[in-house]
């Protein structure tokens, strides 16, 4: 009974490869519906208008066109179109350049009617290739800083193709112009463009120019490279770029105190408690660029204006700011660049206590603070007499008295600041002083 149920397995089996053979070899067969010998380069489907444009590179009489059979005996009549006149009824043809041919498949396939029918448009494109002769930038350019026309002296013959119903179609040939330009990646480098574009009115429009001086070179169209045929490729004289660009290289003063809140911790960071100081510096096409103006504002007025590559600025007041460079030169093209400004609000805080015992731990009576401008403060014992004074919020009171450790205890601080958004603080406190441990 298993040997039986095997069998029966191994010819199911057998029947279901078969029939995806079959399913394969007609999709194969179908998929490529006709052969064309020679230099050649078959489109399928082109624009959705004819089923196959054969670009051919040198018909000769040995050219053919024949269409591949999903059965030998099917029939093929071809026409020329538009008019639909009978030109053979064999399953090859010769073809004529920039003509259309209507192949008709009739017959039995598989047991049912099978018909169907192709189109196909043919050209010699060794009868239509470019004659290149030279590239050039027009002096003056009329189309501005952000707009590039290159002159091209050539002879581009037009071509064509047809639909079955009459249709006329150009048949546009995109050439590739390779060019220098700059990119930017932390900095500018200079980066290979390569762009497809169509020609017209022998002018080629460039939109988006380079920065940088440079060569263009024009090469052949698609179809050209599509045949592996090699034209000949011009260069135009050195571009003289005058499209301006620039970025904004901000560094930023690194403050390491722990009591200070908002302080910046890296040389990119573009907000924190004031004074905040920051280098900018403009990073652009030079010499293209040549000019850099600055401006600092917190409204729509800057209140800061300056010049040159770079400045030292700092922030001393809490609030947002937009920092701008426009890099210009003197062909009236200029680029805008922005970093925005951010400044905590004021605000500054006392402890209560301190143990300065030489454990590395809260060994010294600072305030905690965020943009304070100003500052004072006062240590006084517990019978008024000044002992200790400072202006730099950043530093503190270490629990000594002309270089001596002081008794353990109460004693009174008194504080006088004023914030970057022009608040005042008045503080006055006790601090207790708790050692912990025999000095």
């Amino acid at each position: 009974m298993i040997r039986n149920w095997l069998r029966k397995f191994l010819i199911i089996k057998q029947k279901v490869l078969f029939s995806v053979a079959v399913v394969i070899y007609s999709t194969i067969l179908f998929a490529q519906e006709i052969e064309v010998s020679g230099v050649k380069k078959i489109y399928n489907d082109y624009e959705n208008r004819v089923d196959y444009l054969v670009m051919m590179y040198g018909i000769t009489n040995n050219a053919e066109i024949s269409v591949i059979l999903p059965d030998p005996s099917l029939s093929v009549n071809w026409y020329r179109y538009p008019d639909l006149q009978f030109v053979s009824n064999q399953n090859n043809l010769s073809p004529d350049d920039h003509t259309g041919y209507l192949a008709k498949i009739t017959g039995t396939f598989n047991g049912q009617p099978y018909n169907k029918e192709l189109s196909v448009w043919v050209v010699d494109y060794k009868i239509y290739q470019p004659v290149l002769n030279s590239l050039s930038v027009p002096d003056p350019q009329p189309a501005g800083c952000n707009q590039l026309t290159l002159a091209l002296d050539a002879v581009i013959p037009e071509m064509y193709y047809m639909t079955t119903n009459g249709l006329k179609y150009r048949l546009v040939r995109d050439f590739t112009l390779h060019y220098e330009n700059l990119a930017w990646n932390n900095e500018w480098k200079t980066v290979q463009i390569e762009k497809q574009l169509t020609v017209d009115d022998n002018t080629i429009e460039v939109d988006d120019p380079p920065f940088k001086n440079t060569y263009f070179t024009l090469t052949g169209d698609q179809f050209a490279s599509d045949l592996n045929i090699a034209l000949p490729s011009i260069q135009s004289p050195l571009y003289q770029a005058i499209r301006v660009v620039s970025k904004i290289k901000t560094e930023t003063t690194v403050r390491v105190e722990t009591n200070e809140g908002d302080r910046p911790d890296n040389v990119k960071t573009l907000s924190g408690s004031a004074p905040l100081e920051i280098n900018f510096t403009a990073v652009a096409n030079t010499p293209v660029a040549d000019f850099f103006r600055w401006e600092i504002s917190s409204g729509e007025a800057p209140f800061i204006v300056r010049t040159g590559e770079s400045h030292r600025y700092t922030f001393d007041k809490a609030g947002t700011f937009t920092v701008k460079l426009i890099a210009e030169n003197n062909a009236y093209c200029n680029h805008t660049d922005s970093v925005v400004i951010k400044i905590s609000e004021s605000a500054i805080y006392a402890p209560n206590v301190f143990t300065p015992n030489g454990d590395g731990f809260n060994d010294e009576f600072r305030v905690a603070y965020k943009s304070i401008i100003e500052f004072d403060c006062w240590i006084f014992n517990r019978w008024g007499s000044k002992i200790y004074h400072w202006s730099d919020p950043q530093k503190g009171w270490d629990g000594t008295y002309n270089g001596k450790p002081v008794h353990e205890g109460a004693y009174f601080y008194v504080i006088k600041a004023k914030g970057s958004d022009g608040i005042v603080y008045n503080l006055k406190g006790d601090i207790n002083l708790l050692r912990g441990k025999e000095q």
